[in-house]
Parts: C-alpha cells; structure tokens; sequence
C-alpha cells in the first residue's frame, strides 16, 4: 500500500501503528488533534505507564507529523512511504524505547476498532477550537474520521454508535477515548 491518491497520510499512520502492535511495539500510541488551522496532527509516541497524554506531557516522540506537509511524513523530503515502509521506520524508532514493548492489549484493540469502524479512517483527541462539544478527550471521546462515505454511513446505521452525552451533544461519529497508558 503505497501513499497514492487513494491512501491519505493520516491512514497509513494509523495503520503502521496497527502493525507495530502485531509485531510486539505495543506500547506505541497515537494522541492526534486539530490544530486551528485545520490540519490534523499528531505523534506516534510511547508513554510510560501513568502518563497524560497531551502536547505538554508527552515523551519519546517516534514522529511528529502535520498534515500540513502533504506526504513527507518525516520532514526529510521522502514522499513514497507505504505502510509497511512507515512501519519498520517507526519500529527501529522504537527499539530505543524499553517500553515500547511492553503489552498493552486494551490499546492495541482500541485502535483495531477504531480500524475498523472507520474502513481504515483515523481520529482527534481534540480541537484548537475552544468549542465545549469539539473538546472530544474532556468528554471521554474521540472525534471518527471515516477513510470513505460508506463506512461513515454503515457506523451511524448502528444504533450503539449514536445517541446524546449528558449535555445533549451527538455521540454520533465517536467512540469512547482509548485507555490510558
């Protein structure tokens, strides 16, 4: 799977992470967020057990990316990244960090749900919006960004993914924010 029109960044991100987890890496996360400019970022990263997550808490920093940079993922100008690509370069990355291999089965199921709910989608932790409904890790929520229509529509057709929170705010296009480190 190549970084074409057809895959955007964003996904193949999250699916290399996806694979990090089968091959033992998962103590690797995924915080993203929206930045005020619109663009999606985020930082593949390995937490140590009780950390926060959030841009004033995180450590070891595998990648930090913008979509605001198209498709050079690492900033060194390399366009061509597929998954598997993005994956071993993130795994070497990761080498360096005990932690990285430590279990955390809870995780690596969330975000094989979040795959899969999204037809290979990613997701936002929170908004630089300051808009009470956009600030979706306070709610216990993160934001879906659907990989296509039809896996949108197939998510809201599900009862379980819908409703209001507490505030009358739609869960629709959410799931519960992953578990903590």
């Amino acid at each position: 799977m190549s970084l074409d029109a057809s895959v955007r960044p964003e996904s193949a991100i999250i699916a290399a992470v996806s694979r990090l987890h089968e091959l033992g890496f998962q103590g690797v996360r995924v915080a993203a967020n929206h930045y005020a400019t619109g663009h999606w970022r985020c930082r593949v990263l390995v937490p140590e057990p009780g950390d926060a997550i959030g841009p004033a808490d995180e450590r070891n920093i595998l990648l930090a990316y913008t979509n605001g940079s198209g498709r050079d993922v690492f900033g060194d100008g390399r366009t061509d990244w597929d998954v598997v690509a993005l994956a071993d370069r993130l795994a070497r990355a990761a080498q360096e960090v005990p932690s990285a291999m430590r279990l955390d089965p809870q995780y690596a199921a969330w975000l094989a749900e979040l795959r899969r709910r999204t037809a290979g989608g990613w997701f936002v932790m929170w908004e630089d919006a300051y808009v009470p409904e956009q600030m979706w890790e306070s709610r216990g929520l993160v934001r879906l960004v659907y990989a296509d229509r039809a896996a949108a529509e197939a998510d809201a057709a599900d009862p379980a993914h819908s409703g209001v929170d507490e505030n009358g705010w739609s869960l629709s296009g959410t799931m519960p924010a992953p578990p903590m480190p």
